[in-house]
C-alpha cells in the first residue's frame, strides 16, 4: 500500500513538471515508469497471491497431517487399552489356575481322606461283624455253662443220695456187725443160702464203691467242662473288648478324617467363591476386550476410503496359498494360550514359518506394525466399508499407504504375539465390526 502511495505522487509531481515545462520527452518517461511501477507492483500483488494460495495449500495439508496424526495417536491409544485389558486379563487367568490348582490339591485331598475314611468304613463293618460273631459265641457259651452248671448240680445231688444210702448201709453193717459168721453160717438153710448172703454184701459193698467213684468222675469231668467253657468265655469276653475298643478307635478317627473333609470343604467353597468371581472379572474384561476390538476395528475402518477399491466386487481369494488348514474357526472357543481372545474375530491358517501371505483383493494398506497381543499384521482396505486383517506374520513386506493388487505377497507366516504357533490370523472387518471370514474367502 505505501509504495502505491509513493508511485502515485510521483506520477502527480511528473505530470505538475510536464505543465510547467511542456516538455513530451519528460511526460513519455514518466507514463513509462508510472507503467513499470504499476506492472512490478502487479507482479508482487501476483506473487503475493500465489503465496496465498501455497500457505493456504500448506495449511490443508498440516491438517490433513494432524488429522492423520489424531488417528495414529487414536489407534495407539486403542492398542495400549487394549494390551492393558489383555494383561488384566492375563492376570485373572493366573489367578483362576491358581484357585482351580489349588482346588484341584483340596479336591485330591479330600478325595483320598474319603478314601481313606471308606477303608475305615469297611473296617468298622469287620469289627462290627467280629464283634457280633463274638457276641454269639459268647451266649453260647454261656448256654453252655448253664447247661453245664444244671448237670453238675444234678450229678451233685446224685452222688449225695448215693452218698446217703452208702452211708446207711454201712451204718446198718456198722450197728450189726457183732453177728459172726457162725451165726450167718446156722441161721442159712444150706452152704449156697450162706455163700449167696456173703456174696450179697460184699456186691453191695462193691456197688457202693463203684456209685461213689463214678459220681465222683463224673463230677470231676462236668467242673473240667464248665471250667473250660469259662475259660472259653473269658477269652471272648477279652476278644469282644478288644474288637470294642478297635471299633472305638475307628469311630474317633472317623470323626476325625470327616472333620478334615468337612474343613477341606470350607476351603473348597471359599476357593470355588474365589473362582466365580475371578471368572465375573474375566468376563468383564473380555466383554471390554471386545469392546476395544470393535473400536480398533472402527479405527481402521476410519482410515479406509471408499476409493480404495472395488469394495470387494471382483471377490477374495484364499490368503495362505500353501495352506487351507483351519486349526481355529470364527466364533466362540476356548482361549488356546493365556491373553488370547476367547470371541476369535477371524480364522487361523496353520502353514509354515515364512509362507506367503498374499492379498486377498486389491487395496490400500492403512495399517502395516507391530502389536503385542497380534504380532506384525497388516490391515488392507478395499473401499465399499470393507477391510481384511493379516495378524502374526514374521516379515511385512508392504507399508501403510501402499496400494496392492490381489494375490501380491503382503507377509510372511510367523508366530508373533500371542500365539501358539506359526499361522495366519485371517479377518474380515465390514462397516468397522469383524465378520466371519468364511463368508469371504472359501
Amino acid at each position: 500500500m505505501g509504495r502505491k502511495v509513493r508511485v502515485l505522487t510521483a506520477l502527480l509531481l511528473l505530470v505538475f513538471v510536464v505543465a510547467l515545462t511542456g516538455k513530451s520527452d519528460v511526460w513519455r518517461l514518466a507514463v513509462q515508469a508510472t507503467a513499470d511501477d504499476a506492472e512490478e507492483t502487479s507482479d508482487e500483488t501476483d506473487d503475493s497471491s500465489d503465496a496465498g494460495e501455497d500457505e493456504e495449500e500448506e495449511e490443508e495439508d498440516s491438517d490433513d497431517g494432524d488429522d492423520d496424526d489424531e488417528d495414529d495417536a487414536y489407534t495407539r491409544e486403542l492398542e495400549e487399552q487394549r494390551q492393558s485389558t489383555l494383561n488384566a486379563i492375563d492376570s485373572i487367568k493366573s489367578d483362576i489356575s491358581t484357585v482351580e490348582a489349588k482346588i484341584s490339591e483340596l479336591q485330591s485331598s479330600k478325595s483320598s481322606l474319603q478314601t481313606y475314611i471308606n477303608q475305615l468304613d469297611q473296617e468298622l463293618n469287620s469289627i462290627s461283624a467280629q464283634i457280633t460273631e463274638l457276641e454269639e459265641s459268647i451266649a453260647e457259651k454261656e448256654a453252655e455253662i448253664e447247661s453245664r452248671q444244671q448237670e453238675l448240680e444234678e450229678t451233685e445231688e446224685e452222688a449225695e443220695e448215693q452218698y446217703e444210702m452208702m452211708k446207711r448201709r454201712i451204718q446198718y453193717m456198722y450197728e450189726n456187725g457183732s453177728e459172726s459168721f457162725l451165726e450167718l453160717l446156722l441161721e442159712s438153710e444150706s452152704v449156697a443160702e450162706m455163700l449167696n448172703r456173703a456174696e450179697y454184701s460184699s456186691q453191695m459193698a462193691d456197688y457202693d464203691r463203684d456209685m461213689m467213684q463214678a459220681l465222683q468222675e463224673t463230677l470231676e469231668k462236668i467242673a473240667e467242662q464248665k471250667s473250660a467253657l469259662e475259660e472259653e468265655k473269658t477269652e471272648l469276653e477279652e476278644l469282644l473288648a478288644e474288637a470294642e475298643s478297635q471299633q472305638e478307635a475307628v469311630n474317633t478317627a472317623i470323626a476325625a478324617k470327616s472333620q478334615e473333609i468337612a474343613s477341606y470343604q470350607a476351603q473348597i467353597d471359599a476357593a470355588s467363591g474365589e473362582q466365580s468371581t475371578y471368572e465375573d472379572q474375566l468376563d468383564e474384561q473380555e466383554k471390554l476386550l471386545d469392546q476395544v476390538e470393535q473400536q480398533i476395528a472402527a479405527a481402521a475402518a476410519a482410515k479406509a476410503s471408499s476409493d480404495d477399491g472395488d469394495g470387494g466386487s471382483s471377490g477374495f481369494i484364499w490368503p495362505c496359498p500353501s495352506s487351507h488348514r483351519i486349526t481355529s474357526s470364527f466364533g466362540y472357543r476356548t482361549a488356546p494360550v493365556a491373553g488370547a481372545s476367547t470371541y476369535h474375530k477371524g480364522i487361523d491358517i496353520g502353514a509354515s514359518s515364512g509362507a506367503a501371505i498374499v492379498a486377498s483383493a486389491s487395496g490400500r494398506v492403512t495399517t502395516a506394525t507391530y502389536s503385542s497381543s497380534a504380532g506384525n499384521y497388516v490391515v488392507i482396505s478395499h473401499g465399499g466399508g470393507i477391510s481384511t486383517v493379516y495378524m502374526h506374520a514374521s516379515a511385512l513386506y508392504v507399508s501403510e499407504g501402499d496400494y496392492v493388487t490381489q494375490g501380491q505377497t503382503i507377509a510372511a507366516v510367523g508366530s508373533t504375539g500371542y500365539s501358539t504357533g506359526p499361522h495366519l490370523h485371517f479377518g474380515v472387518i465390514v462397516n468397522g465390526s469383524y465378520v466371519d471370514p468364511t463368508g469371504y474367502v472359501n
